[in-house]
């Protein structure tokens, strides 16, 4: 069994705050220091530091908090294993891409057997990350960007990321410009989304910013993004697989926004969750989009 300092230890790491920690844990608050101390005794390191009234993690909190995570994670996975040894349970995460659009097909296939099950959440990159750092997935599938010093992860698919518009607007087809979206409505997912993200970063590369741009509608929700393209609100950016099936939808390219990225398996450092992989996507990736 794990430690109960190590839970301990997780969530003042996470929150940041010996008060919140010890409501969070139902704990008193000399209970919290009391077992932080106890830690740092044994492993002879200080974990958090107080630089006036803020509290910092150390370099040494930083090394606990990848090993700790994965010991709570390897944990919870034999607990669940041992209570249900005739099922297998696999936690999974997914971009909102590749949730919708990308692996129905595997995700179907996968549950045709009785003897498996799926707890699937649909999120953006930014979330999904946070998901697996609290070890309530085993891996996530995700787009775009992340650090990839923090976590492991391995290549599940190349997809063509472009702009799209309906197919009588006057960008259809074409190449164009940062500064020709000046006076353009573009419809974009949420902060913390990887689509979102990629469009921001090829904006920066090219010394242009969104507030530039004439009009930005934010909807979390692909739907109604397709919706309102195929009403000419406006214009997106997303992963072709999102048009797909829509023949008045069409795409164009943005200067400077790289056309084919990345979807990866994203899972904690030092967990072994290939054989899951496997299981759901035995092919290691999807249908091309």
């Amino acid at each position: 069994m794990v430690d109960y300092r190590i839970r301990t230890f997780l969530t003042l790491y996470e929150v940041m705050n010996y008060r919140r920690a010890a409501e969070r844990l139902r704990m008193s608050q000399p209970a919290v220091t009391q077992q932080i101390h106890a830690l740092e005794k044994e492993y002879g390191c200080r974990l958090f530091m107080y630089d006036g009234r803020r509290l910092h993690r150390t370099a040494q909190a930083e090394r606990l908090a990848e090993y700790a995570r994965v010991a709570v994670y390897n944990e919870q996975r034999m607990r669940r294993e041992l209570s249900l040894p005739a099922v297998t349970r696999i936690r999974l995460g997914a971009t909102k891409t590749i949730g919708e659009f990308v692996i129905a097909d595997d995700l179907c296939r996968f549950l045709q057997r009785p003897d498996r099950t799926l707890d699937i959440t649909v999120e953006n990159t930014e979330t999904l990350l946070q998901l697996l750092e609290q070890e309530r997935l085993d891996f996530a599938l995700v787009e775009g960007s992340f650090d990839r010093s923090r976590y492991d992860y391995r290549l599940f698919d190349r997809a063509p990321f472009v702009g799209m518009c309906r197919r009588d607007h006057p960008f259809a087809g074409r190449t164009v410009q940062c500064a020709d979206l000046s006076d353009q409505t573009v419809i974009l997912r949420e902060p913390g989304s990887g689509t979102r993200a990629i469009f921001e970063n090829a904006l920066r590369e090219s010394g242009y910013s969104a507030d530039r741009i004439g009009r930005v509608i934010c909807v979390n929700n692909f739907s109604l993004i397709v919706r309102m393209l195929r009403e000419n609100i406006g214009i997106s950016f997303a992963y072709s697989a999102v048009s797909a099936g829509h023949p008045d939808i069409t795409t164009f390219r943005l200067e400077g926004l790289s056309e084919v990225r990345e979807f990866n398996f994203v899972y904690l450092k030092g967990v072994d969750v290939g054989e899951m992989i496997a299981e759901v996507f035995p092919s290691g990736k999807a249908k091309p989009v």
